[in-house]
């Protein structure tokens, strides 16, 4: 933003202020937003401001709104605003002081936690040459295993990793004796 040579902008500036405002706060509140919602919401505080022009929100007015504003397109990760975060902060002092109270070490204090693992999964994207039109694929594998870690918070304890698939000796693993997880 801050490179840009020229700025353009809005044809109603109550209104282009009234819409980034709005998508600050939906944004804030881990909504996600689509192009689609934000041209409806457009014609709604088009409507309600009573704005005497005639004016058809379509892509082009989405596209030069996103550029004015740095408005960029982000893939959703994660689950950081499901986290209830009272909750996290009422057990970290509940924790805290069962610790003190019951005198534990950090020798004593475990942690586990698990994960999944589509082990042959194919990667989305790839590098083709300028001669290719088309990147084919292949279709998504869901073969996937599940995996628990465990270690004790001094880091002097950690358990084999334990492992849960689709069949207690699977066939790829025939002439193998021993394992590094449980």
């Amino acid at each position: 933003m801050g490179e840009r040579k020229t700025i353009r902008h809005a044809k109603n500036d109550d209104h282009d202020r009234v819409m980034i405002e709005w998508v600050r706060q939906r944004r804030s509140e881990g909504v996600p937003l689509s192009g689609p919602l934000l041209m409806e919401q457009a014609k709604v505080f088009h409507r309600s401001m009573n704005l005497t022009t005639d004016y058809s929100y379509t892509t082009g007015w989405l596209t030069k709104f996103k550029k004015r504003h740095g408005i960029r397109q982000l893939k959703i990760c994660g689950d950081k605003a499901s986290a209830d975060a009272e909750a996290a902060e009422d057990f970290v002092n509940e924790f805290v002081s069962l610790v003190e109270t019951e005198k534990l070490s950090p020798e004593q204090i475990y942690n586990a936690d698990e994960t999944g693992l589509f082990w042959r999964y194919m990667p989305r994207s790839t590098l083709a040459t300028a001669d290719e039109k088309d990147a084919t694929g292949v279709k998504d594998s869901k073969e996937r295993i599940t995996i628990l870690g465990c270690g004790n918070a001094a880091g002097s304890h950690k358990t084999k990793l334990f492992v849960i698939g689709k069949s207690a000796k699977p066939r790829a693993f025939k002439n193998v004796k021993v394992f590094p997880v449980k």
